[in-house]
């Protein structure tokens, strides 16, 4: 699993100070497994395309992709060749402008013990 994540959600109270706590070191130890890979996109990105909504792509041996978009009016899921190519495109644009892991993991702690505790 590869998950990037918008730093702005490490700062915005969404539950008391212990829950959001908790939360960010679920995070740290969620990402030390082999098969989970947690990145943060910074506020330097600026208005970058994952500000559109959220996508998720999946994809197995047997099947080349699909991909389950959520933005404000609803959400959807499509098998069409084109539009999981552009969320791939889309993602990998993101991923490359977010922090690499092991930044990213130092920096979901330090709001976590700075902001959070």
């Amino acid at each position: 699993m590869w998950a990037l994540i918008d730093e702005g959600v490490l700062y915005r109270p969404v539950a008391e100070p212990g829950v959001m706590h908790d939360q960010l070191m679920h995070l740290i130890e969620m990402s030390a497994e082999p098969n989970i890979t947690i990145q943060v996109v910074p506020y330097g990105a600026g208005g970058h395309s994952g500000l559109l909504g959220a996508a998720t792509i999946a994809e197995t041996s047997d099947n080349p992709g699909i991909v389950a978009i959520e933005d404000a009016c609803d959400g959807r899921v499509a098998e069409d060749t084109e539009m999981v190519d552009t969320a791939r495109m889309v993602f990998e644009a993101l991923r490359s402008e977010a922090m690499n892991p092991s930044d990213s993991r130092a920096l979901i702690e330090k709001v976590a013990k700075d902001r959070w505790s």
